[in-house]
């Protein structure tokens, strides 16, 4: 198709200059219009999924990813359904788990939190992984001890060595002075820091601990928790057995993760905006172009140039710019991503890792990459259909009627 005759010409009129280069003055705009584009919705989008990478691997590893429990919230001998998963490829691991509504108390100041009650052997749970391994020992040892989010502790004005009180409703008794919440004074042994709001939250001690204050009888735990290899594959789980039912993360914290694809979406779209108007300058200067150059397209057709032809000359003009933007455009996205961080700090816009003392997370995925690329030249060739057609379409009569 791509003769060389019509490449020639092509590439001629794409980089057309003198008296009459306006539409390639407009082409040229729109070519960086689709470099920034193309940049902008590369960079914006590896952050967002760094953003969402991060907030999964941070907050979904100290939440319970699914939880076979009973509507009333109690499970005897947990351990027993472990075979129900057994064969499943999606869950890696399970262990019985305890959770409850709790208020804890330090010196002058209380707190509403979520208390988690964990097997201190399980390897599995991220909140033991991010203490030191003395911490860690005194977690496993020390009767009543207590790890909370560094947020809580903060509220609360403890640090490690402290005892709080910890009152839970659930395990309350009736008594002749009224009904009696359980507490109990539990001592701080650490501090865990997801980098979300699970840090004003949340409070981990042992499995026995929290069954004692809770009142359980021996062997309940509130349900079997579940670790999975994605989390967000809680449709593959297998089909539980009556009465047994599922709590899973998106409970509690799906509207979060909701938002967060929401506004990557949008995000993604408003930019995908800026490549459409792109494409569409290039529309309009190519139907310039084909304006002004009816006289030699008709010479053209007048020489024994095909309709074929003259569209694929017209189509290489258009694409031109669409391909030099979007190629450009990939290459300056994609190294602006890989160091986004050193970019920021020359400009003096890295507030996060000043904030934080942490880099921006950035992940590129190869196939939106592919799929940002592939799309933009889709679009620009799209763009230079028309105008080609329309250069095809041209009568020599007519168009050198006056000439």
């Amino acid at each position: 198709m791509f003769q060389p005759l019509t490449l020639m010409l092509g590439l001629r009129y794409a980089g057309a200059r003198g008296q009459r280069s306006f539409a390639s003055f407009v082409s040229g705009f729109s070519t960086i219009g689709i470099l920034l584009g193309v940049a902008a919705l590369i960079v914006v989008s590896a952050v967002m999924n760094g953003f969402e990478q991060q907030l999964k691997d941070r907050m979904l590893g100290v939440l319970p990813h699914a939880l076979v429990t009973q509507q009333q919230g109690r499970l005897a001998d947990p351990e027993q359904y472990q075979s129900l998963f057994a064969n499943s490829d999606e869950v890696l691991a399970s262990a019985p788990f305890i959770r409850a509504e709790a208020m804890v108390q330090g010196p002058g100041h209380i707190t509403g939190v979520e208390l988690y009650g964990i097997d201190p052997a399980n390897s599995q749970d991220q909140v033991l992984q991010a203490l030191d391994a003395r911490t860690r020992e005194y977690f496993e040892y020390l009767p009543y001890g207590v790890v909370m989010g560094w947020s809580v502790a903060r509220s609360l004005g403890v640090e490690p060595g402290d005892q709080v009180r910890v009152t839970v409703t659930e395990g309350s008794r009736f008594t002749p002075l009224g009904r009696v919440p359980s507490q109990r004074l539990f001592t701080l042994v650490g501090t865990f820091s997801t980098g979300t709001d699970v840090d004003r939250q949340l409070i981990v001690t042992r499995l026995d601990d929290a069954a004692r204050l809770l009142r359980y009888a021996p062997g309940q735990a509130s349900g079997l928790r579940l670790w999975l290899d994605d989390p967000f594959a809680l449709s593959a789980l297998p089909t539980l057995p009556e009465p047994l039912v599922y709590e899973t993360w998106q409970h509690t914290r799906g509207e979060l993760f909701q938002a967060v694809a929401m506004e990557k979406r949008l995000m993604s779209f408003m930019l995908a905006l800026i490549v459409l108007v792109a494409a569409f300058n290039i529309l309009s200067a190519m139907v310039m172009v084909v304006t002004d150059k009816e006289a030699e397209i008709a010479m053209l057709k007048t020489l024994g140039l095909s309709r074929r032809r003259i569209m694929t000359i017209f189509m290489i003009q258009g694409g031109f710019s669409g391909v030099l933007g979007s190629i450009l455009g990939f290459v300056l996205g994609v190294l602006l991503s890989l160091n986004l961080d050193a970019v920021l700090n020359v400009l003096g816009l890295n507030f996060y890792g000043a904030a934080g003392g942490s880099q921006l997370p950035v992940l590129l995925l190869p196939m939106q990459l592919l799929t940002v690329l592939f799309s933009t030249l889709l679009l620009c060739v799209l763009a230079s259909l028309y105008p080609a057609w329309r250069a095809s379409r041209v009568h020599p009569a007519e168009a050198l009627r006056y000439e």
